[in-house]
């Protein structure tokens, strides 16, 4: 019998030597570390480079800021942002409020009016970035599909017959499941080029409500299966609780946010995080990082709060002083990394309930059994 290194070189000589494992090296910060570690078991983890994500929530949940972020992320390491608008409404003053380098060439902004259009332009842009080295080799590529609902398939828009545009009034029913059998013929492809290409794919998209769903989680997204399977990450956002003005005075500033991931291939699935997404007055969205990590690290007991009406007080620096109040000054003075260095080495995010946990009919019907 012929030993292992005998195989090993008789089958070099035939296919080659092993390919390099499809491990993830690099990540894109969401800019909120719990949920980083929910995504990558790392605080400075969040977004696997090189796979495909699927961010669905709804309306003002903070999806495109959240896609913002990763794209200056990806800025930051020396690479490049991509952003197909399919919903026409992104505003490049707000993504820069957010970190976001509109300069042309680190920052690709575009409309696409297909959905294979869009898949073949990232991909187009992505070989002759590497193809050119224009970057160094290990800066990332960050794409992001606004959204993956709205995107519409060639078959929708054009006359196969004729190639001309087709009439509003004038679709016909294989229309309303044109876009899953596009994701099915193509994510295939896409999923090896993001893979080859090191780009960090992120598909926003809407939420739809399964009906007679009696047990787990009634939600689902647009564009068929093919982007449930090849994702390497899946996420849903909710809105967890409205953050109002005071107990008496109900104005709306904001949203605690509620981030289930429902699939993972890169840490442990089914982790969630929350955190705290404020409106501004130009009608843009925020996270209020600073608060949310002051909440966390009070939750995780890290942080000591007063006791009766003081409650609304935390210990920082050997004074007591209000968390909203310390929530700012730590950003007017850009001391985020004050909170940085109370994180734990060791944590575990919080798991999703039940009812949180993907549908059956996305996932299949489990059997539950006892641990």
């Amino acid at each position: 019998m012929a030993s292992a290194a005998d195989i090993a070189k008789s089958l070099e000589k035939l296919i080659g030597g092993n390919d390099e494992s499809a491990t993830v090296t690099q990540f894109l910060d969401t800019g909120y570390p719990p949920f980083n570690y929910a995504l990558s078991n790392k605080w400075d983890g969040g977004f696997p480079v090189g796979r495909i994500i699927e961010l669905a929530g709804p309306p003002s949940a903070g999806k495109t800021a959240i896609a913002t972020y990763a794209m200056a992320s990806a800025q930051k390491q020396g690479g490049i942002a991509m952003f197909m608008d399919h919903e026409h409404s992104f505003d490049e003053k707000q993504g820069r409020g957010l970190g976001l380098d509109t300069t042309k060439g680190r920052w690709i902004y575009k409309k696409p009016r297909t959905f294979e259009e869009s898949l073949s332009m990232v991909v187009l842009v992505a070989k002759h970035v590497r193809e050119n080295k224009l970057i160094p080799k290990d800066a990332p590529l960050c794409a992001v599909f606004d959204s993956l609902a709205s995107q519409v398939p060639s078959s929708v828009l054009l006359d196969a017959k004729t190639g001309k545009e087709k009439e509003l009034g004038k679709k016909s029913m294989h229309d309303n499941t044109a876009l899953a059998r596009a994701t099915s013929a193509s994510m295939p492809a896409f999923n090896l080029y993001a893979e080859e290409l090191g780009i960090c794919v992120i598909f926003l998209n809407q939420i739809r409500m399964k009906l007679g769903v009696m047990y787990g989680d009634p939600r689902t997204t647009p564009g068929g299966e093919a982007p449930k399977f090849y994702a390497s990450q899946r996420i849903m956002l909710g809105a967890a609780a409205k953050i109002t003005k005071s107990k008496e005075d109900k104005e709306v500033l904001g949203m605690q946010i509620s981030a289930g991931v429902i699939k993972n291939k890169v840490a442990r699935p089914f982790r969630k995080a929350e955190w705290r997404f404020m409106f501004q007055p130009d009608g843009s969205g925020r996270f209020d990082v600073e608060r949310s990590l002051i909440d966390w690290l009070i939750g995780e007991k890290i942080l000591t709060v007063g006791a009766g009406n003081r409650a609304s007080f935390v210990d920082w620096q050997g004074k007591s002083i209000h968390k909203e109040t310390l929530a700012r000054e730590i950003e007017k003075n850009k001391q985020f990394g004050e909170l940085l260095k109370l994180l734990p080495a060791a944590y575990e995010p919080p798991a999703l309930s039940a009812a949180e946990m993907p549908g059956e009919d996305e996932e299949g019907k489990p059997e539950d059994i006892a641990a």
